[in-house]
């Protein structure tokens, strides 16, 4: 028992405790608002391909603000970064509750991703406030538990779209926009500082020169760059999910927005459950981590295929799984590798990069496939997870070559 306390007090002290208690206050605005907002799109006129478009300009726009986002990580300070863009994103929240037309809650929606600058301080006062051989673990946890508000309130909102229309979806992004308030309120007064050499003042010049990290992708080591390459690839392949798969569940398979939120709780219920288990093995398991979450996507893929909703079920229970263990292995990899004054530009900022660029390409191309064949959708991630699963065995097979 006296261990067990002892390793929950790493995930629930100081701050990552607070991470977690915002990142579990925010996954309740986002699991009323982030399963229809392609619907919202659609409600206020836009079709598939407006819908892909809107995805990849706000993950251009986003991966922008992310660049000198790291670089204010790194010398303004982990806290600055993170409460200031909070407070933008409420700001953004409110406006994306008014938008009058598909084309202005693009532009809002576009504006909210960039207020997200603020991404690479989250990962890096996570993995500063972290002891190392809790890295992958302490990955997992914060990115497990903030969903279980995704076990029951997707039907919430659906059954408010169903009864409402647009009236609906705009009170759950309301909710939503004043859930933000409060996780603004409480990251501003709590949150501690983990960087000591900090640079308290920032001229536009050297946020300008933040750009220039770009040309350090160039001169990354072979093994590294294959890291952010894979970042990228899983990144493609979790779009069709995260943009057109409810338009493909509502629209083609004719469920209701109330059968929605219930699919998408219950896939939410099986992820929390089995993320909670891997908890305990994924510090001892870390390397074995990357392959068995590309396995995991690569099955989770082709069910989807059979096109009905038990396989679209397993698709989007096993493909969140299996993206999460990607993630936290190459998250978990590089916060072993890279130190604590460079974890905000050199680390977390380019990762965050090469997931932008994948979720750019991502959704325009499942935007422009799924006009051609709806069953694109599964067909992307399943292609990438067996790229990733050869970039894998490549891997192990040339470490092997050089141990010999």
């Amino acid at each position: 028992m006296h261990d067990v306390r002892r390793n929950i007090k790493y995930y629930v002290t100081g701050n990552v405790g607070i991470l977690l208690l915002t990142w579990f206050l925010y996954a309740i605005g986002n699991a009323m608002t982030m399963p229809y907002f392609s619907i919202y799109l659609k409600m206020l006129g836009a079709n598939a391909v407006d819908i892909g478009l809107t995805y990849s300009i706000s993950m251009i726009v986003q991966l922008i603000a992310i660049i000198p986002g790291g670089y204010l990580t790194d010398t303004l300070g982990r806290r600055s970064s993170i409460v200031i863009g909070t407070w933008l994103i409420t700001v953004m929240s409110f406006l994306m509750v008014i938008a009058p037309n598909w084309q202005l809650l693009a532009i809002f929606y576009a504006l909210n991703m960039a207020a997200s600058f603020y991404q690479p301080a989250l990962l890096a006062i996570l993995m500063d406030s972290l002891p190392q051989e809790r890295y992958a673990s302490g990955i997992l946890i914060t990115s497990i538990l903030p969903q279980i508000p995704w076990l029951v309130l997707p039907p919430v909102s659906g059954f408010l779209i169903d009864k409402y229309g647009l009236f609906g979806i705009r009170l759950a992004y309301l909710i939503s926009s004043i859930i933000s308030v409060v996780v603004a309120i409480i990251r501003q007064f709590t949150i501690k500082e983990t960087l000591g050499n900090r640079i308290g003042r920032i001229t536009f010049r050297e946020i300008l020169r933040s750009y220039n990290q770009l040309i350090s992708i160039a001169n990354l080591p072979g093994d590294l760059l294959m890291i952010y390459v894979s970042a990228l690839m899983i990144s493609i392949a979790i779009m069709p999910i995260n943009t057109l798969l409810p338009i493909y569940v509502i629209y083609k398979l004719g469920l209701n927005t109330v059968y929605w939120g219930y699919l998408v709780s219950i896939s939410y219920a099986v992820y929390v459950m089995i993320g909670i288990f891997l908890t305990f093995y994924v510090d001892r398991y870390r390397s074995k981590l990357f392959a068995l979450g590309t396995m995991i996507s690569a099955v989770g893929s082709a069910m989807g295929l059979i096109e009905n909703i038990y396989s679209v079920v397993g698709y989007l229970l096993m493909l969140q799984v299996g993206v999460q263990l990607v993630i936290t292995a190459i998250q978990s990899e590089l916060g072993g590798r890279i130190g604590v004054n460079r974890r905000g530009g050199y680390g977390m900022s380019l990762l965050i990069v090469f997931q932008l660029i994948g979720q750019t390409i991502g959704s325009y191309l499942t935007g422009e496939f799924y006009r051609i064949n709806t069953e694109s959708l599964f067909l992307i991630p399943l292609i990438l997870s067996l790229g990733l699963m050869i970039i894998y065995l490549s891997a192990i097979r040339h470490n092997i070559s050089n141990e010999r």
